[in-house]
């Protein structure tokens, strides 16, 4: 594979040259976003680029924009991995909306650059065997119910599926969300994956986290089902869903419940203390209910609610990071919140596999 690499730092851009050349790449450097720009268009054989955010003359979102604007048509396959600081976030927001593939944040850490290029090259074949069904097949479309019936087959039978039931029943009475704890599951998941999270580890979370809103089933349904904005007062008596969940599960001592009772009763804790029930902020909320916590508010951004329309998926990350009436980034473990920008793309594609039509009625966010 040949990449491109815009790095204004020589000394960086030497060192990853070497580094990715002894992993066998073919790497095509540039100094600014211009050079870059130049040579990805007059070499066709460049899959990835590597571009710094921040570079002279033109910046790696500027490089991406106009090189999205000779390509309009997405004939080429590539993606764009982004270097960026961590206190980057609006050009990170922008950097999504332009396509970006993944980020990357200072300092790098060699592992994950050779994680992320691997995750990227896996993309790019992908999208080359699509196009080569595209162009020799007839496209073959599965209804949404089929793919639901296919993607959740692994939640069956056993003690996952009546974790699954039981999660569920929560909300049964509430029209189209009846997924949402189904992806709350895979995107804790996901995250807990970035987080280091050992693969047993991550089942258990997935599991856990279906349960976050077990509460529920004890709770005011009529104030969880309604089809409107609740008023303070109302969303107040939601805030028991909480410790309800929490001394629901209390009963087994089962690893998953064990855990999930910690997610049930902290998911609404914010890391700077305005959370409830019990505001709790920093360390002292537990990471698998920070995990949960930053996956339920981004999957309540970009539900419909009775109040607005459905987010997408990008304007839901921009609230998340930069703040909107109900929120700021300060209520998200910066951990967390980076993972998320990291994995953007994976949490999107869960919601979208798990995404049902929109309805006319939904629930407060609770």
């Amino acid at each position: 594979m040949k990449l491109l690499l815009a790095e204004d730092d020589p000394q960086v851009r030497v060192e990853l040259r070497e580094l990715l050349s002894e992993e066998g790449y073919t790497v095509v450097t540039a100094a600014d976003g211009i050079e870059a720009f130049e040579k990805f268009r007059d070499d066709t054989d460049i899959e990835l680029m590597l571009l710094d955010i921040r570079m002279p003359r033109c910046t790696g979102l500027q490089t991406l924009d106009a090189i999205r604007r000779i390509d309009s048509n997405e004939k080429r396959i590539y993606e764009t991995i982004f270097i960026t600081g961590n206190n980057d976030s609006e050009a990170v927001i922008a950097a999504l909306k332009l396509g970006a593939f993944s980020f990357l944040f200072k300092p790098i850490v060699i592992e994950q650059l050779l994680a992320e290029i691997d995750d990227a090259k896996d993309r790019i074949n992908q999208r080359r065997y699509r196009r080569f069904r595209e162009d020799t097949l007839k496209a073959q479309v599965e209804s949404t119910t089929n793919q639901i019936t296919r993607l959740t087959d692994e939640l069956r039978g056993g003690f996952a599926g009546a974790v699954e039931l039981l999660a569920r029943s929560a909300e049964y009475d509430v029209p189209g969300i009846d997924l949402h704890v189904v992806r709350i599951g895979d995107m804790a998941a996901c995250l807990s994956a970035r987080l280091g999270y050992n693969t047993l580890q991550q089942q258990q979370l997935r599991l856990a986290a279906m349960l976050h809103d077990v509460g529920k089933i004890t709770g005011p349904r009529e104030l969880y089902s309604a089809n409107r904005q609740l008023t303070p007062e109302e969303f107040e008596q939601t805030k028991s869903h909480t410790v309800d969940g929490a001394a629901f599960l209390s009963h087994h001592d089962e690893p998953v419940f064990a855990m999930a009772r910690v997610i049930a009763e902290q998911h609404h804790e914010n890391y700077d203390g305005s959370g409830y029930p019990h505001g709790l902020s920093g360390d002292a909320i537990a990471l698998d209910a920070a995990i949960v916590h930053a996956v339920d508010v981004y999957d309540n951004l970009r539900a419909q609610r009775p109040y607005r329309d459905p987010l997408p998926h990008y304007v839901a990350l921009d609230n998340m990071v930069n703040g909107d009436e109900k929120s700021t980034p300060e209520h998200f473990h910066p951990k967390v919140l980076q993972a998320l920008l990291s994995q953007h793309r994976d949490i999107e594609a869960i919601y979208e596999r798990f995404r049902i039509p929109a309805v006319n009625h939904g629930n407060d966010s609770a």
